[in-house]
């Protein structure tokens, strides 16, 4: 029988450098500073007969994990301790919190790393990089430590829903770790509350306290306790809300939205700026508010909020990420997750007030309507494989597979409401397939387009990352899919 066997690593020398000022590591977590010199890092392994005989002849992939925001574009040099051998260089481009980034090493270097130790050393770095320490050895958190893993299961579909159903699933609080939690709560009908229902209680022990008060640090790794910086920050109120509705935070959210003009029945956005986030991270998290609060004018708001961005946003066979009310400018035309963010709200939104005392409202059609629209429009833009590339219009971009991971399972969900034809679920199964290609053996997605922190021309590039994100994006795909053979 295939297996996965994770062997952390022992820092034997380590930077004593103190965190930027303002800064913090998430509550509960420990970091070390990685940098040049004094500052590099070197890593042993307590190896015993049965590790070594376990191993033997394997390659493996060396991961670190990054534990405070990253802004900048640099290399991790790996050396082998006992011959100064370069074996490798870690890719690190405008890191968040919880992301692990990898190489692989072949066998031989691999039984060389065991025996001898690596040197890890960040070169030419402009920005501090911090990344998660030994973590007391906690075995629930040995993911996010320096090491390696090695072997291969059985199934990697059945890795990633075990990844999913983890610590190690964890993202930075809001938009990503919103994906990840919408994940879960789509598997928890196909995989039962008795598996899923511990793992939100644990993501949710990172966030909140006994008192249910919110306490995390914002993706620039500043203190945010207690409140809401963005509306992106938003999206895990979706699924708190169904699965705990009577959970203090949501009275917050309702005071940010109409803080943010949902008292006023404007649009809610940050500035002056129409964001596709806003479809899935405003509108949606609305829906089931307004359903679970029984409250019409949540409803009509959320619906508003879709069609907001269908009119600012939508563009013939394009959407765009943002348009700026000040300078009426249009950016990021036809993004992979642009679409996914519409996508998924425009049909979560319809999905959630069609199961409400809502589902009569007027905007009720016009959603409808724009998903059997934009349905059309995205499936035009598929790539051989099925997939779509970084921004849908630019095949040169190459594949997202969160984007299209994103795409797939809002077009997956509403073949199995009736929103669309049964075509449009085939659609769904085939990528779902050609997606399980991009799952590491412990099942994280790869080929995942950066977060938006470098720009365009991160994005226009080819750079891609592992993201438990993405894969909260692949298994409301899976679920999705699977839901709807049952």
């Amino acid at each position: 029988m295939g297996q996965v066997t994770y062997l952390p690593a022992q820092a034997v020398k380590t930077s004593t450098a103190v965190l930027p000022e303002g800064k913090h590591i998430s509550r509960g977590w420990s970091a070390v500073y990685l940098g040049e010199g004094q500052d590099r890092m070197e890593l042993k392994w307590r190896t015993n007969a049965g590790h070594l005989k376990q191993t033997a002849g394997q390659s493996s992939r060396l991961r670190i994990t990054v534990a405070l925001d990253y802004r900048d574009a640099r290399r991790v040099e790996v050396t082998l301790l006992q011959s100064n051998e370069l074996i490798g260089t870690v890719d690190i481009r405008y890191a968040y919190v919880f992301q692990p980034f990898e190489i692989l090493l072949t066998a031989e270097q691999t039984a060389a790393a065991l025996a001898g130790g690596l040197r890890l050393e960040l070169k030419d770095g402009k920005q501090p990089l911090w990344i998660f320490d030994s973590l007391n050895e906690a075995e629930e958190r040995v993911f996010f430590t320096p090491h390696l893993v090695v072997g291969e299961p059985e199934s990697r579909v059945e890795e990633a829903l075990n990844t999913m159903l983890s610590h190690h699933s964890l993202q930075p609080f809001g938009w990503m770790e919103g994906c990840v939690l919408d994940g879960l709560h789509s598997l928890r009908p196909l995989l039962g509350a008795d598996r899923v229902d511990p793992v939100l209680d644990l993501h949710f022990r990172q966030f909140f306290n006994d008192h249910g008060d919110l306490l995390y640090e914002d993706l620039h790794g500043h203190k945010a306790d207690g409140t809401f910086t963005t509306i992106e920050a938003t999206l895990p109120l979706a699924v708190i809300t169904k699965y705990r509705p009577d959970h203090p935070v949501i009275h917050k959210a309702v005071e940010f939205f109409e803080a943010r003009g949902l008292k006023g029945g404007g649009a809610i956005m940050d500035e002056d700026m129409v964001s596709a986030e806003g479809s899935y991270t405003v509108a949606y998290p609305l829906a089931v508010m307004a359903r679970h609060l029984e409250r019409r004018d949540m409803a009509e708001q959320a619906i508003a909020q879709v069609l907001l961005r269908r009119d600012f946003l939508a563009r013939d066979q394009h959407v765009y990420l943002r348009y700026l009310q000040r300078s009426q400018e249009h950016t990021f035309r036809s993004w992979a997750r642009a679409f996914s963010w519409y996508c998924l709200g425009l049909v979560k939104t319809c999905s959630e007030l069609k199961d409400s005392p809502f589902a009569s409202l007027a905007g009720i059609a016009e959603l409808e309507a724009e998903i059997t629209r934009i349905a059309q429009a995205v499936t035009d833009w598929r790539q051989p494989s099925g997939l779509w590339s970084c921004f849908l219009d630019d095949a040169a971009t190459g594949i997202d597979t969160s984007g299209s991971a994103g795409i797939s399972a809002a077009l997956a969900l509403a073949a199995g409401r009736n929103l669309l034809p049964a075509s449009y679920m085939e659609i769904a199964k085939h990528n779902l397939l050609e997606l399980s290609s991009y799952l590491t053996p412990d099942g994280i997605l790869t080929g995942v387009a950066q977060h938006n922190a470098g720009g365009m021309d991160l994005q226009r590039g080819g750079y891609r990352v592992c993201s438990q994100m993405g894969l909260g994006l692949w298994a409301q795909l899976y679920a999705y899919v699977n839901l709807a053979s049952d």
